[in-house]
């Protein structure tokens, strides 16, 4: 073998060896690289470098690089002049810090060994970044706009309209209210947050008024009025009248509620100005604080017939009424007796209702097309009469003998039954239907019988 070749083979293998140990020395390179435990580089979170790091450290990592978060304020919230910087604590639940970190750490972990070496140093020329988005809490951003409710938020103003007598109405008007809309508003909060936003507006409905002036307008046609005549001269009975009249004037009534007159009146008490006066229990006429009311509730019910409304709850006396016709009466007590009746129109009710020297009227307005189609009047048919029984007699030691005092006279009892009669405008009869039957007590005379005896003066001769 000549010396040449032996020179070429030599280099030959020398750079067969070298070639190998370059080889094994990349393919542990290779193999070193992939199976790192740590996330491999030129990876970031929020421009937060965790190449090399494991799980743990990456995300101690990027909270300490991140506290900036956490002490300034994520975005502004704003109602006009009205301002508050949100930050951190006061509206996030959660975020994905740990979420971005295993996708980190995965990448580079797929697929055969030189396919994974690939993704690895393509890092070098395209590094990766995960940007941390933060979730909003509903509970909390809620109790954040709950903290700006006295400031933001108000409550609507109903118009009101009064009538006094014969007087023209007065309508004040109302005001609108607002109110924040919590979930339009964390909605809005959320693509903030997510388009990297820094301010806010809250967002604030307009709530109207449950009554408004042009609303208030449309119902002041009177559909129907009753009145009833009384002793001004009984002042306790008088002031009750009035009290609960007070209580019942300029109560509005919506399309489809119950109107409830022991609701309307309140507790029958002297805090509410109520005063004892005659009242009638179990048949007699006894004091009581409040009496007189059942007037009021009489003559309302009257005029609530009159304008063909809905009678959902009514109750006669025991006794018959002096101020109105049988089977016409309305009695309320405690809270267990009332008369109610329903708004039975499209439009709202107005009651009116006001003293005038010796009368008790009460009038209800509302719109002109619920004005009763025909004329409405009412007639009664006594179906049996009840004898009072025996007369009371007491004796009375202070009257002369055989002397009489009639104290309560015997009135007679009935059951009647109510008739509504329905007439056109050439006042024919209509219809005729039956409305309710009332039972009312008879009650016995009291008498007092003198017993004095009479004694003789002897004559002097």
């Amino acid at each position: 073998m000549s010396k040449k070749l032996k020179i070429f083979l030599l280099g030959l293998v020398i750079l067969i060896v070298s070639f190998i140990g370059i080889a094994a020395f990349k393919l542990n390179e290779i193999i070193n690289t992939v199976n790192s435990d740590k996330i491999y580089t030129k990876i970031t979170i929020n421009d937060v470098d965790v190449s090399g790091l494991s799980k743990d450290e990456a995300f101690k990592k990027v909270l300490e690089s991140d506290t900036k978060v956490f002490s300034v304020p994520i975005l502004n919230i704003y109602y006009k002049d009205i301002n508050k910087d949100l930050y951190y604590d006061d509206i996030m639940a959660s975020n994905n810090v740990q979420e971005l970190i295993d996708k980190a750490y995965d990448i580079g972990r797929e697929g055969a060994l030189f396919d994974r070496y690939a993704v690895i140093t393509k890092l070098k020329k395209t590094p990766q970044n995960f940007q941390i988005s933060y979730l909003p809490d509903k509970e909390k951003i809620f109790k954040t706009i709950d903290s700006l409710k006295e400031k933001i938020e108000t409550t609507p103003i109903n118009a009101t309209m009064k009538k006094d007598k014969m007087q023209s109405f007065v309508v004040t008007p109302g005001k609108t209210g607002t109110q924040i809309n919590k979930d339009k508003t964390f909605e809005a909060i959320q693509n903030a947050i997510k388009k990297k936003e820094s301010k806010v507006k809250i967002i604030v409905d307009s709530i109207n008024p449950q009554y408004t002036k042009n609303a208030l307008a449309e119902i002041q046609t009177p559909l129907a009025t009753y009145t009833t005549k009384f002793n001004r001269y009984d002042k306790s009975r008088t002031n009750n009248l009035q009290v609960a009249t007070s209580f019942i004037d300029s109560s509005l009534v919506k399309p489809g509620e119950t109107f409830s007159v022991n609701n309307a009146i309140k507790s029958r008490t002297a805090a509410n100005g109520y005063q004892s006066a005659h009242v009638i229990v179990n048949g007699q006429l006894v004091d009581g604080i409040g009496g007189g009311i059942c007037q009021v509730a009489t003559t309302l019910y009257n005029a609530v017939m009159i304008a063909d409304l809905k009678v959902v709850e009514r109750h006669n006396h025991s006794l018959t009424s002096t101020y109105v016709s049988p089977g016409r009466d309305a009695t309320v007590s405690g809270s267990y007796l009332d008369f109610k009746f329903q708004n039975t129109t499209n439009k709202q009710l107005y009651i009116q209702g006001y003293l005038d020297g010796g009368t008790l009227t009460y009038t209800i307005y509302g719109d002109a097309a619920a004005v009763p189609k025909n004329r409405i009047d009412f007639e009664y048919a006594v179906v049996k009469r009840i004898s009072p029984p025996p007369e009371k007699v007491t004796e009375d030691p202070t009257m002369d003998l055989g002397k009489r005092k009639v104290t309560t006279k015997a009135k007679e009892g009935m059951v009647v039954k109510l008739y509504k009669l329905i007439y056109d405008a050439n006042n024919v009869l209509l219809k005729k239907e039956y409305v309710s039957q009332s039972t009312y007590r008879a009650t016995q005379a009291e008498v007092l019988v003198g017993t004095k005896q009479l004694v003789e003066v002897p004559v002097m001769e």
